[in-house]
């Protein structure tokens, strides 16, 4: 695999894997349906759709655009219109920052309603353990540790990080327990739009 291409799987973990393989099959069929889904939408159709993955059954609306960069990277590798801007902000109507910062979602979106999704596969089954063999793997972290050291990485850096870090708290702990240190917790959580 190519340098470059291995970059982008530096902060991909195997939940965002694992939930984005969930997500990529119901937004084939938003697509085929020409739909939109709130964040939070998406995650509460992928708790109904697979009721025996624990790993959706754990998931949160906040951490759900990490998830959708996954999605992403599937459907750009495979040429695919971006199927993500499907997902919108419930208060703003359009698709998060993350997103809007690098695409227009309203001509991303005519992409993916014009696009013949009959003959796509929503197998995704390749594509993780593909990338199962090239992210890095993490040492979960316990909810109280992750707690503790969130905190004790706000306090030390109060004074250098925006004010609107505190919305990031429930996606800054996940990333923690998911194996980020505190450091690279809340630079992801900046990156995606606080």
């Amino acid at each position: 695999m190519p340098k470059s291409q291995q970059g982008q799987y530096t902060n991909v973990t195997l939940i965002d894997v694992q939930l984005a393989s969930s997500y990529y099959p119901l937004l084939v069929d938003l697509a085929k349906h020409k739909h939109c889904l709130t964040y939070g939408e998406l995650v509460e159709r992928a708790k109904e759709e697979y009721p025996d993955r624990s790993v959706v059954q754990k998931a949160i609306a906040v951490s759900t655009g990490r998830r959708l960069d996954v999605v992403r990277m599937f459907t750009s590798e495979r040429e695919l219109p971006d199927l993500t801007s499907l997902v919108i902000n419930k208060g703003s109507g359009e698709c998060g920052v993350g997103f809007t910062r690098s695409f227009d979602p309203k001509v991303a979106r005519e992409e993916v309603f014009s696009f013949d999704w009959s003959a796509v596969t929503t197998d995704f089954d390749g594509f993780v353990k593909h990338t199962e063999t090239v992210i890095k793997p993490r040492k979960p972290v316990k909810e109280a540790k992750a707690l503790e050291l969130m905190s004790n990485h706000y306090q030390q850096n109060k004074a250098s990080l925006p004010p609107s870090i505190r919305d990031s708290r429930e996606q800054i702990v996940e990333l923690i327990m998911e194996g980020f240190s505190p450091e690279e917790a809340f630079a992801l959580a900046q990156q995606n739009g606080v």
